[in-house]
């Protein structure tokens, strides 16, 4: 194993609770793809699993990294909570809302992993063509894969970012290039989503928090732009929230709204109601209340006189303290 993805592990290993393992398949297809990677849970083990070699510690690195980051309640994870009782529809919306936090996540891992030396210019011959493999290039019409060309090409302006800064500018510049010629659409909104993120100060929880908050926005607006249908990630995802102490203290009533949902929460198979951050408008927790309707008032004026820390207790949500 490369010295430097072992010392990844061995991070990983001292934050998880149990044992991290990792494993590498034979095949080698020369396509850096990142969603190849596997976790599986065993007992107290974590195995993550890269099906193909190429460009594998560079997937792996990314993997412990965000494992990393989680545990040590850097980085604010998403849940998903609600249904719209159709499974593909509920599907699709994970993958995307997925695959948007990550996005943000991989503004810090591919950075760190530059630094340590694990992009090299194999690393993003393979990876753009990996992008190719994926996408077939842009039609003169918006079509059914106008989504996913635009989320790939925002995740590899991330990448191709990273790489400009770690002496490869030569090679990422004919790679920006290629995709603004291929996906010239999914490019032109990708560079306006991509932009703050890669402006922001992602080592302080609350900036990496905002970010996600924006991207989901900011998908819906480029959507609308393109006249495809929404996702509305800050409604049906719920993000980990960042607080201070004080925040933590105080009301539910000072920082969140309740709305009644037109999802159901997958847990109770009832209407969900969703609270709601008063500043960004992002799904922070899910609530049922009472099928009587004589005891909803009770159960919201108590919902809002609870403290925010007792309320996320209780729905055993976590939340990150700010520094």
């Amino acid at each position: 194993m490369n010295p430097k993805l072992n010392e990844l592990l061995e991070q990983a290993n001292q934050v998880y609770p149990g044992t991290v393992m990792t494993r590498v398949g034979q095949n080698q297809d020369g396509l850096l793809r990142m969603d190849r990677a596997e976790q599986s849970a065993l007992a107290d083990r974590l195995l993550i699993e890269v099906p193909d070699q190429t460009e594998a510690d560079f997937v792996l690195g990314n993997e412990l990294l965000q494992l990393v980051l989680t545990l040590n309640g850097i980085t604010p994870q998403i849940y998903f909570a609600l249904t719209f009782n159709d499974e593909d529809l509920d599907q699709q919306l994970i993958t995307i809302a997925t695959r948007l936090h990550r996005t943000v996540l991989h503004a810090i891992t591919y950075k760190e992993l530059a630094k340590q030396g694990f992009l090299t210019a194999d690393t993003v011959t393979a990876f753009l063509a990996g992008v190719k493999d994926e996408l077939s290039v842009e039609t003169a019409n918006v079509d059914g894969e106008d989504l996913f060309r635009l989320l790939t090409v925002l995740d590899a302006q991330v990448f191709l970012t990273a790489a400009d800064k770690a002496g490869l500018a030569d090679l990422a510049a004919d790679a920006f290039a290629t995709l603004k010629e291929d996906y010239p659409r999914a490019t032109a909104q990708a560079e306006k989503l991509v932009a703050p993120i890669l402006a922001a100060n992602l080592q302080d929880s609350r900036q990496i928090r905002k970010q996600m908050v924006r991207l989901f926005t900011g998908l819906d607006e480029s959507l609308t732009e393109l006249e495809l249908p929404t996702v509305n990630a800050n409604q049906y995802v719920t993000l980990t929230p960042v607080l201070s102490q004080r925040q933590l203290d105080g009301p539910v009533a000072n920082l969140y709204e309740v709305f009644h949902s037109e999802m159901t929460d997958f847990q109770t198979k009832e209407t969900a109601f969703v609270g709601v951050g008063k500043q960004d408008h992002q799904n922070t927790f899910v609530v049922t209340p009472p099928k009587d309707e004589a005891d909803r008032p009770k159960f919201f004026t108590e919902l809002y006189q609870t403290s925010v820390k007792e309320l996320l207790t209780k729905l055993a949500l976590p939340y990150i303290l700010r520094q």
